[in-house]
């Protein structure tokens, strides 16, 4: 058995047993089989997670009595075998069985012949399995969310589904403090990196290679990993030096530092979140990043402060949200919303929101972003506000879909004009 195959599981244990997120367990898993290719197991993983309920669907067939009565840790192996034997080319398929005989016999003792059996099985009739199109099997997404999408999107729905079904790529933030873009990608040719500029901003780079955030050039805080649209809204937030900014949900800090490098390090950024562990992620990145503008702040976003009123030239409120935008790089999230139950998440959305708009200046700036595609976390939260607030402004609007380089995202942005 490869220390390849024994990080997947543990990596998917932590995400199907414990509840983890994809981006932790497989980080975590990765880091204790040094020995293991990391490149390899984060694709094989996150490949498992998008695929998992069509892979569900093909093991019930399979296994004499279905799904019921297969523990957690065999039903793992098993997905993790099938996926193999259908998508991984540099895998042959007894190579597959007997990787997945291996496992088993490590962390899931006694299911061994019943794994073998079933994965066996899985390749003489494999063309014989008829899987219903029907979006959750096509898609591995729940008939809650596809409906929500549905209900929101219409003909686009099957072209969003899929596009989240699909891995993103990897987008990197030049720091511009430290290096320009164009020196940023020959430096990381220079170290055996495929790299190009992202025609859609001035300073996002697609790359691709295994062990970036290894390298002296992460370390040394030339660049942050960030999604392509989440640096597009803090292009269109417009920081500016000199000016005083308030980040209301930071964690784990990718805007707050954003912010700051367009800022040229020249100003003031209070990054808030509720939990002090975050605060300190917020901390780390701004010293690797060389960045002194940030200081943090431990605060609840949905209690409003007095003090804070009218405070700030722009407010950035990041707001906790479903997530669906993230299904690409995240696909455990799709089996994690509660899609018939958002309105808690919702209420607090908005008094988040509201209180956010309070600490702008009048004359000043509001962003309000998500990174959820749910048109009543997105749109029907700032249309409340714009509908009880006489001052409040729109500016511009925009929803991001998931396709090619982008991830699901959404940004409004409000002007506060003088009384």
């Amino acid at each position: 058995m490869s220390e390849d195959w024994i990080a997947v599981f543990e990596a998917l244990k932590g995400v199907y047993g414990d509840g983890g997120f994809s981006n932790i367990t497989i980080s975590e898993a990765v880091s204790h089989h040094r020995g293991c290719r990391g490149s390899f197991v984060r694709s094989f993983a996150k490949g498992v997670i998008r695929d998992t309920m069509r892979l569900d669907f093909i093991i019930g067939e399979l296994a004499e009595k279905g799904l019921k009565g297969i523990k957690t840790r065999p039903l793992i192996i098993l997905r993790m075998g099938i996926y193999a034997i259908e998508s991984l080319d540099s895998v042959p398929e007894y190579a597959a069985v007997n990787e997945a005989v291996s496992l088993a016999r490590k962390v899931s003792k006694g299911t061994d012949r019943f794994i073998n059996a079933v994965l066996r099985s899985y390749i003489r009739k494999a063309d014989e399995i008829k899987i219903p199109e029907n979006p959750e099997l096509k898609y591995s997404i729940p008939e809650p969310v596809f409906n929500l999408l549905a209900r929101q999107y219409g003909d686009e729905t099957d072209e969003i589904a899929d596009a989240l079904n699909t891995a993103p790529p990897l987008i990197l933030r030049a720091n511009t403090i430290k290096n320009t873009r164009a020196e940023l990608i020959k430096s990381l040719k220079n170290v055996g990196f495929e790299a190009s500029a992202v025609p859609e901003s001035e300073i996002a780079v697609k790359a691709s290679g295994e062990g970036i955030t290894g390298t002296d050039l992460y370390r040394g805080g030339y660049f942050t990993i960030q999604s392509l649209s989440s640096i597009k809204a803090i292009e269109a937030f417009s920081p500016e030096k000199g000016e005083k900014i308030l980040d209301l949900c930071a964690a784990p800090g990718g805007k707050s530092t954003a912010i700051a490098e367009m800022m040229s390090d020249s100003g003031e950024i209070t990054a808030c979140d509720i939990y002090e562990h975050r605060l300190e992620l917020i901390n780390a990145s701004a010293a690797r990043l060389g960045l002194g503008s940030i200081k943090t702040c431990l605060n609840d976003a949905s209690v409003h402060i007095p003090e804070w009123d009218e405070l700030y030239d722009k407010v950035l409120a990041d707001v906790p949200c479903s997530g669906l935008g993230t299904a690409r790089s995240k696909p455990e999230i799709k089996y994690r919303i509660d899609a018939e139950n958002l309105r808690e998440l919702e209420d607090l959305q908005l008094s988040i929101l509201k209180n956010a708009y309070s600490y702008v200046k009048p004359g000043g700036i509001l962003e309000y972003s998500t990174c959820t595609l749910n048109k009543d976390e997105n749109e029907e939260i700032v249309l409340k506000l714009l509908k009880d607030t006489a001052s409040a402004a729109f500016v511009e609007m925009r929803t991001i879909l998931p396709y090619n380089d982008w991830t699901g995202f959404y940004y409004c942005i409000i002007r506060k004009n003088a009384y």
